[in-house]
């Protein structure tokens, strides 16, 4: 009886502990798994830092760089037609194709029987 009230007292004091200085502890903890091994290399001493860069990487970059986003901004066409010039066209290309049948309808394949004459 005496453990099993030794054991909820710890439990009360544990719980009641990782809320409260839990919350503090998170705040400085490392985000993920992989800042906490670089804090780890940057204390030993293994992570070593990056080289500076070569004079032809700094002569050729400006010193503010000027960043534009990636969404494509949607650009007023200027080859768009209005819907008047449209059917116009649509007419126009109409009138050639029946043209052509026309055309075609007079012009006898080499491999076709002979019509009548007409």
């Amino acid at each position: 009886m005496i453990f099993a009230r030794l054991a909820v007292i710890l439990t009360c004091g544990l719980l009641t502990f990782s809320l409260a200085g839990g919350a503090a502890l998170a705040q400085d903890a490392p985000s993920s798994g992989g800042a906490f091994i670089g804090r780890i290399f940057d204390a030993t001493g293994l992570r070593t830092p990056p080289p500076p860069a070569q004079d032809f990487v700094r002569d050729s970059r400006s010193e503010q760089l000027e960043y534009r986003g990636f969404e494509a901004t949607p650009a007023k066409d200027p080859k768009r037609k209005a819907a008047a010039h449209l059917r116009g066209m649509s007419a126009e290309l109409d009138a050639a194709a029946a043209e052509n049948r026309r055309r075609a309808g007079r012009v006898a394949a080499p491999d076709a029987p002979a019509r009548p004459a007409r």
